[in-house]
């Protein structure tokens, strides 16, 4: 070894060690930028410059000092694909073990059914299910049905108690409507909000059509062929936060494969050429399942068709190393940091250009997106319903554990710009997140509130309370 091979070598070294510090400092400032005050933002504009000079820098010298032979080139290339791949595997493994946690990284499979799914449809058609088939709603609750604390009563309401119809007195009667939360699952008959807003303010009746694994559409079907006949007052339009993507689905099995209870199709909300429509259940007939189980290709490829998936005009990538990044963009938001780097405002959600990303991903949020518009003609034309008959709405938007979780965390909801919505249109409204902000500022997490992914009876009764706050009965 000459002396003058020290000093390269030495230099190389120092290279490498500048690039490798320079990588690492930008990754810190596009994924934990929110953790630094504004006092730390010009120190780190300055660095960010200098990091990404320092690259443009290495590189070029890397391309001019590099003698390229074939044996080298084919070997790196090799090694790139064996790297490539690994990470593939990496990245499928991650998606795999946390779209459990997540549900942003469901894989939405439209070209075969999954075995709960399929399982799920045979429970109903047997009879054995909670869910019954609904042409005009897509499914209902099984009168009579009970299983694991949850009863159904013979007028297809949540508990154990039945209600006259017409109400002996309709100023005393509340219709609750909405999906899961409002239904109470994961609690007993007792314990779901509808029923302790019953024993907080005494004689009077909620109503509970609340219904599983149901959106905001269903929601609005179920009032017009349901509720109006049961009469009152009040209407409680519940909303968990899930229901944007559901509202604009025609096919519970895209968005929860795994679900065995409603795996089956309904009506949707859509916006095409500048207004709003409900779309029809699918399926017309619950043989339709039938043919669905005996030859399930040809009538997914129709659901695919007639599904968000396709009208919404985005499109998912199915790469596991493009989602992983994705995912890690939008969960430490990269797009965030970088703006309050460049000193730019940014509206609520994503931005325009991510639209193309995912039909069901973060963009469902975006004021312009087709979801976004559908879900908000859902709320005005439920609004208008329920006022036309004499009675007073209130919609409540509940958060899921998700948006528990990023409240902790200091992050704006993802459903600001429905809170704006709402606001805008003056409509009667509360968001229940904010309402668990202002009782436990301190006590923002998911064992706090939920059972397992619903509402807890605690958080129930505390809802009960909001509800009768905000209608002022007391």
């Amino acid at each position: 070894m000459t002396s003058s091979t020290v000093p390269n070598r030495l230099t190389g070294a120092v290279r490498t060690g500048l690039t490798v510090v320079a990588v690492l400092f930008l990754l810190k400032v596009a994924l934990y930028l929110d953790i630094f005050r504004e006092g730390f933002m010009w120190p780190f504009r300055i660095l960010t410059v200098a990091a990404a000079l320092w690259l443009l820098y290495a590189a070029v010298h890397f391309v001019r000092t590099t003698k390229f032979e074939l044996k080298k080139v084919v070997f790196s290339l090799i090694l790139g694909l064996m790297l490539y791949g690994a990470l593939h595997l990496i990245c499928a493994a991650f998606i795999k073990l946390m779209s459990v946690k997540d549900g942003r990284l469901l894989t939405i499979e439209t070209t075969e059914l999954s075995g709960k799914a399929r399982a799920g449809i045979q429970v109903m058609l047997d009879g054995r299910s909670p869910v019954q088939y609904d042409r005009e709603i897509g499914w209902v609750h099984r009168p009579g049905y009970q299983w694991n604390g949850h009863s159904i009563t013979e007028q297809g309401l949540r508990g154990a108690r039945i209600y006259p119809v017409p109400p002996p007195d309709p100023a005393k009667r509340f219709l609750c409507l909405g999906d899961s939360f409002t239904f109470g699952y994961e609690v007993g008959d007792d314990h779901c909000y509808p029923a302790q807003g019953e024993d907080l303010l005494p004689g009077t009746e909620w109503i509970n059509l609340g219904l599983c694994g149901g959106d905001l559409t269903q929601a609005l079907l179920q009032y017009r062929k349901a509720g109006r006949e049961f009469g009152g007052k009040y209407v409680v339009i519940g909303f968990m936060t899930n229901n944007q993507m559901r509202t604009v689905n025609c096919f519970r099995a895209f968005v929860a494969p795994g679900g065995m209870m409603t795996p089956l199709t309904k009506p949707y909300a859509k916006w095409s050429d500048g207004r709003m429509t409900i779309e029809p259940n699918p399926f017309q007939d619950i043989s339709d399942y039938e043919k669905l189980l005996a030859d399930e290709a040809p009538v997914l490829a129709r659901l695919r068709e007639l599904d968000y998936i396709t009208w919404s005009g985005q499109q998912g990538s199915t790469n596991p190393i493009i989602r992983t990044l994705d995912y890690i963009r939008e969960n430490r938001e990269v797009d965030a940091n970088l703006s309050r780097l460049l000193k730019q405002d940014r509206d609520h959600g994503p931005r325009l250009s991510d639209f193309n990303d995912d039909p069901y991903g973060k963009a469902l949020w975006h004021p312009e997106s087709p979801a976004f518009k559908a879900n908000a003609g859902v709320f005005d034309l439920f609004h208008q319903d329920v006022l036309a008959d004499g009675r007073v709405p209130l919609i409540v938007i509940i958060p899921s554990a998700q948006d528990v979780e990023n409240a902790a965390k200091g992050k704006e909801s993802e459903h600001a710009a429905l809170n704006d919505h709402l606001e805008g249109k003056g409509y009667l409204f509360f968001d229940f997140l904010e309402s668990l902000r202002r009782r436990y500022p301190d006590e923002l997490t998911k064992d706090k509130f939920f059972v397992a992914t619903h509402l807890n009876a605690e958080t129930n009764k505390f809802l009960a309370e909001e509800i009768i706050k905000a209608l002022g009965l007391r």
